[in-house]
């Protein structure tokens, strides 16, 4: 009996890696050309359109219980989410749960068909917003970055919005040299509740990636008040319907927020203080070449950061920041920190040859290579099953 089950379990082992390894090897081998740096004389200011009063405080990212609570998700409830975040004062609640589209409260007109794709051990996920299905195959293992742009590309073309989640999560996923290559995505989820991934941004904007960030919880237990209401998207849009916030969105109208967590605190006192400590941005302002920054509120630090990630300047206590651009900048973005610790992350200023606005795409399968990797591993996997079969008959 003990040998049967053994048998029974080696079995199960052997099939789960041969699915692991099959599907792992049997994916396109990409090609990428070397990436450039915005480049030009016009400045694209994705906030021309703003207006200060239209500010809607959105979290795309947040789970509810799945699985009989083996994953992350905690109690959650739908109901729950959507009334702890919905006291908070938030515009927007998007449910994101693990490979499952939620259509909790979609006659809602700010609706927005989302989920977390992803199985992967080095949680190499993708925040789908706007999804129209559930892509359900994934790497368990290894993923190189082949496999992590053809998730892209295959992603991109079931939902409007494939992100890169919490790219700096594990140091085995998303790589901060692989945001040099990567394309064929329009956002990054910068902020995240459990990592901040400014790195993996500056190096995609760095190497002409024209990324917009969005910013989210990643709540898994809204009843902890350390998991709400901490990273979040201000998004600048003059209805909240879920097309005029998808645009914007994509159109970079929008700001990641940083809150900070007290954590003794009680529900109704992180109410009460988003309602009074949440900043807005004002004023976000090209003239002629000096880029002119303001807030709803004193700013206690501007940082002007650009290629690499480096700090172009640097001021303090002032309604309004300036920086003068100048020629070298390929692009400028905007951190803002307040006197009470919130920090406002504002999307790029970038250069451009005109005001037609392209993104590059670096990747193109190589297919010499693709024939050549899947024959090799044709031949390899035939072998081996010649030899299994070969023993098994043997046996009899």
């Amino acid at each position: 009996m003990i040998k049967k089950l053994f048998k029974t379990l080696l079995y199960i082992i052997v099939g789960f890696v041969a699915i692991v390894t099959l599907t792992s090897i049997f994916v396109p081998s990409y090609s990428f050309d070397e990436p450039k740096p915005f480049q030009g004389s016009h400045l694209h200011n994705p906030y021309n359109d703003m207006h200060p009063e239209n500010w809607i405080v959105a979290n795309f990212h947040a789970h509810t219980r799945q699985f009989g609570g083996i994953t992350n998700g905690r109690s959650n409830t739908n109901e729950m989410v959507d009334s702890v975040y919905t006291a908070l004062g938030f515009d927007h609640v998007g449910l994101s749960d693990y490979n499952k589209i939620n259509y909790y409260d979609s006659t809602n007109p700010s609706f927005i068909p989302a989920y977390e794709h992803g199985y992967g051990i080095f949680k190499i996920h993708q925040l789908c917003v706007g999804a129209e299905k559930i892509r359900r195959l994934d790497f368990f293992a290894f993923q190189n970055l082949s496999m992590k742009q053809h998730t892209l590309n295959r992603l991109e073309k079931q939902t409007r919005l494939a992100i890169p989640a919490h790219p700096s999560f594990v140091k085995k996923g998303y790589l901060v040299d692989d945001m040099k290559y990567l394309s064929n995505y329009k956002l990054m989820e910068v902020l995240n509740g459990f990592r901040i991934s400014t790195a993996h941004w500056d190096t995609a904007l760095s190497n002409g990636h024209l990324v917009y960030l969005i910013g989210n919880d990643d709540s898994h237990d809204v009843s902890d008040i350390t998991d709400i209401a901490t990273r979040f998207t201000m998004i600048n849009a003059d209805e909240n319907e879920a097309e005029k916030i998808l645009s914007s969105l994509e159109n970079g109208n929008a700001v990641g927020v940083d809150f900070p967590i007290i954590y003794d605190e009680t529900l109704e006192q992180k109410i009460k203080r988003l309602k009074k400590n949440l900043p807005h941005i004002t004023q976000v302002e090209l003239k002629d070449d000096t880029l002119l920054v303001s807030a709803s509120k004193p700013i206690s630090k501007i940082r002007f950061i650009g290629q690499e990630g480096k700090e172009l300047k640097t001021q303090k206590n002032i309604k309004t920041g300036t920086y003068a651009i100048q020629p070298e900048d390929n692009y400028v973005r905007c951190e803002l920190k307040f006197k009470d610790g919130t920090t406002l992350y504002l999307n790029p200023i970038t250069r451009h040859e005109n005001n037609e606005i392209t993104k590059q795409r670096l990747d193109h399968i190589n297919y010499p290579k693709t024939i050549i990797f899947w024959t090799v591993y044709l031949s390899i996997i035939s072998f081996a099953a010649y030899l299994i079969i070969k023993r098994l008959q043997n046996r009899r």
